[in-house]
């Protein structure tokens, strides 16, 4: 019974960890009770060449690890560590048609435990939004979804 007196905390946190892993696990869904943002810009043209114009974005937005799947349509990339955060994922799915261009973000922290990030992701779209509407034709118009 003293061990539970003296180490009641790290029993708390133990547990913690293993209903986040536990929870995950059940529900076949690795984002859950994850800090994450996630949203979906139409850029109401057809971008002949948006994977490059994405590419390069990431790259001015300070990304590191950028990968491409040109097949799959997505490119990923994560952010470094920092005083805010361990660091995120940050994934964009992009579907080109023959009127429009839609693309989704998700921003999601790099450790699966943290349930709260600060603002961190949200700033990253951001940052990302920032660096793609340099990029962009001046009459490219943006609708967020």
């Amino acid at each position: 019974m003293e061990i539970l007196e003296s180490y009641y905390l790290w029993f708390l946190i133990i547990i913690f960890i293993v209903f986040i892993f536990t929870y995950k696990k059940i529900t076949n869904n690795n984002d859950a009770l994850t800090a994450k943002f996630t949203t979906v810009k139409d850029l109401k043209t057809n971008v002949s060449n948006i994977d490059n114009l994405l590419l390069i974005a990431f790259k001015n937005s300070g990304f590191r690890n950028i990968r491409i799947k040109k097949n799959e349509n997505r490119i990923y990339a994560h952010t470094k560590f920092s005083m805010s955060s361990f660091s995120e994922y940050v994934e964009i799915f992009y579907e080109v048609d023959q009127f429009s261009t839609v693309l989704r973000f998700k921003s999601i922290c790099a450790l699966p435990t943290q349930i709260y990030d600060w603002g961190k992701n949200k700033r990253n779209f951001k940052k990302f939004s920032k660096e793609l509407e340099k990029l962009l034709p001046p009459q490219v118009t943006i609708t967020q979804l």
